[in-house]
């Protein structure tokens, strides 16, 4: 095959097929037929750049050690990173509350350093983000430790752009004045540089979650930050991924994802643990045997009650607030539409910050105000989902389904719910139906789901999981 050969819908299914195993081998990124043409186009520039006879040559030139340079090219080019500061407001409230101030005590109980990895750091939001909320807490505590905090990312152009530390736009649209004075240092290209205060608390370096070891030892990190950067690798994927992020992490450490990322059917190693209106996965404290100890034969003692254990979800669901109760309705009453709209304007403002138990309180309000509302059912079965209440979110995400069957995204979420539920030929259906109903879906509901990727890879994503979800069913392994 030529050089010229290698243009948009040149590939041909071999060559396809070669390209996309690479992809997945070397950084987990899955890649189907949707995101051909953008690939051929990718590698044709890359095999002319080279001067690589064809593509099977250029694949046989970045496997090789002496390819590293060219392959890291390749991996930049297919990667396209999107952030901004203090990304998830919730998120970054536990963290400042909650998780910091707790493992900073630890770390000093210890002796050590507080050692966070931001895996999957981007072009560096998301660590001076964690180095100046680290910095703040430190402040308020009568001992504080070290602190280090570890940015690494598959792509070099981002690591570069972390290494600059300067941004501007969209970048900084959650920093309010105060933030703004305090960390960063204006420039004259109307940009503002990340001062060093927090910049000397953060190690950036180049590191592909996928095919390198971690760059920590066993039970050397506290905090574990990945969010958004593992929502389309394979599952196999990605159970080993967190498999080494628990290795890494020490007795008590936190596991923060993304609000629309899940452990659930990947591992049982952690415990989920809600932090007001987020939630974080925690390495947990070995047990410690308690020795029992026999009363003197006289003394009669009435036999303590036992305590009942309880999984996180249990204890979640304690304290979920049941949707209000759908109020009696005479013949001459009707539902009130203005009162539904404004209920599910605020449940989307509580989801947007991961306020999920008051998200899914809302919604419920709104779909009693209007029981047609089919976006009041879409909200509270992602909230309700979100923590793991997956058998909650299957009642309301088959109402929204029933009343708008070409809504996408509700099918994609329902499809979701189901697979974890176990239910996987009815996943597998509704995974199908979601890929044919996505293109014709409003954008505006997309947002969340695509996360900076195109509705063509979302498509793709679900017809993947549909024939997983085929291969359990049939009793397979996916």
């Amino acid at each position: 095959m030529s050089v010229a050969a290698v243009r948009p819908h040149a590939l041909t299914d071999a060559e396809y097929a070669a390209l996309a195993g690479f992809l997945a081998q070397q950084a987990g990124l899955v890649f189907d037929q949707t995101r051909r043409p953008a690939l051929a186009a990718i590698v044709g520039e890359r095999i002319a750049a080279t001067g690589a006879a064809d593509l099977g040559a250029y694949l046989a030139r970045i496997s090789a050690p002496a390819g590293a340079d060219e392959r890291q090219r390749l991996l930049d080019e297919v990667t396209i990173p999107e952030t901004h500061f203090f990304r998830n407001p919730p998120q970054m409230a536990a963290l400042r509350r909650r998780l910091l101030p707790e493992l900073m005590r630890r770390a000093v109980a210890r002796g050590r350093a507080l050692t966070v990895w931001s895996a999957g750091c981007s072009t560096g939001e998301e660590p001076y983000s964690l180095a100046m909320l680290a910095a703040e807490v430190a402040a308020t505590l009568p001992e504080a430790p070290r602190v280090r905090i570890v940015a690494t990312d598959l792509s070099s152009q981002a690591i570069a752009a972390t290494r600059r530390a300067r941004y501007q736009g969209r970048s900084l649209a959650l920093v309010d004045q105060g933030v703004l004075d305090r960390w960063f240092a204006p420039q004259s290209d109307g940009s503002h540089e990340v001062v060093p205060a927090a910049r000397d608390l953060v190690e950036v370096r180049l590191h592909n979650l996928v095919t390198d070891e971690p760059p920590f030892d066993r039970g050397e990190v506290d905090l574990v930050v990945c969010r958004n950067v593992t929502i389309y690798f394979a599952r196999e994927t990605l159970r080993d991924l967190v498999g080494r992020f628990h290795t890494v992490l020490g007795a008590g450490g936190y596991l923060v994802v993304g609000h629309a990322e899940t452990l659930w059917q990947v591992t049982d190693a952690f415990t989920l643990v809600t932090l007001g209106d987020a939630f974080a996965y925690r390495k947990d404290l070995p047990s410690v045997p308690v020795p029992v100890v026999e009363p003197p034969a006289p003394v009669v003692h009435t036999a303590p009650r036992r305590e009942v254990r309880r999984t996180p979800l249990q204890r979640a669901r304690e304290s979920w607030p049941e949707a209000p109760a759908k109020p009696h309705r005479s013949a001459d009453s009707v539902p009130d539409p203005d009162h539904a709209t404004e209920l599910l304007r605020l449940a989307r403002e509580a989801l947007e910050q991961a306020r999920y138990a008051e998200a899914a309180r809302l919604a419920a309000a709104a779909a009693v105000a209007s029981p047609f509302e089919v976006d009041a059912y879409v909200v509270e079965g992602r909230a309700r989902a979100t923590v793991g209440d997956d058998e909650g979110a299957l009642v309301a995400l088959r109402k929204a389904v029933y009343l708008a069957p070409k809504a996408g995204h509700a099918r994609f979420q329902l499809a979701g719910a189901l697979s974890r539920c176990g239910e996987h030929a009815g996943a597998a259906r509704e995974y199908r139906a979601a890929a044919v109903a996505l293109p014709q879906t409003d954008p505006a509901e997309l947002h969340d789901l695509l996360d900076g990727c195109d509705v063509a890879q979302l498509v793709a994503l679900c017809r993947r999981l549909a024939d997983e979800c085929d291969r359990r069913a049939a009793g397979e392994p996916a």
